[in-house]
């Protein structure tokens, strides 16, 4: 029978003791980053979406005429992200004179339906509803 001394200089089994007290904090670390890429990409899918239907909205001479090129450009760079944008709540697409003499266009897609995101609770996570605007002039005519 050995002594408690014996025991306290053992070190069998010290690397499964060290790989079960890091591995959670490790493997919620690559879960963040994987839930807060998801987040980013999803914001750059948006404002790119907003910026190209204000970019397409430009060409139009009426306002019915603007807010159609408008969605139907911003609705085709949503449709290129494919499921990043189509998962969740959907996004809506807004467009419209704002102001004299300007016209916006305003994307939002909500992101509490998104498989990853429901899982995402023990993190610290901005606004689940991500929205971007865009706006140009109605030009000189």
């Amino acid at each position: 029978m050995r002594g408690p001394m014996a025991l306290l200089r053992n070190e069998r089994g010290i690397a499964a003791l060290e790989f079960a007290l890091l591995a959670p904090a490790l493997l919620m670390l690559v879960f963040a980053i994987m839930v807060y890429s998801l987040y980013f990409s999803t914001l750059m899918g948006v404002r790119q979406a907003a910026v190209e239907g204000a970019r397409a909205a430009v060409a139009g001479l009426s306002t019915p005429e603007r807010s159609q090129l408008a969605r139907d450009r911003a609705q085709a760079v949503i449709a290129n992200y494919g499921s990043l944008l189509s998962s969740g709540g959907g996004t809506a697409v807004t467009v419209g004179p704002d102001g004299t003499g300007l016209f916006r266009v305003q994307v939002s897609h909500d992101m509490r339906g998104s498989p990853l995101m429901r899982y995402a609770g023990f993190l610290p996570m901005p606004s689940p509803t991500v929205t971007a605007s865009s706006i140009v002039t109605n030009g000189s005519y």
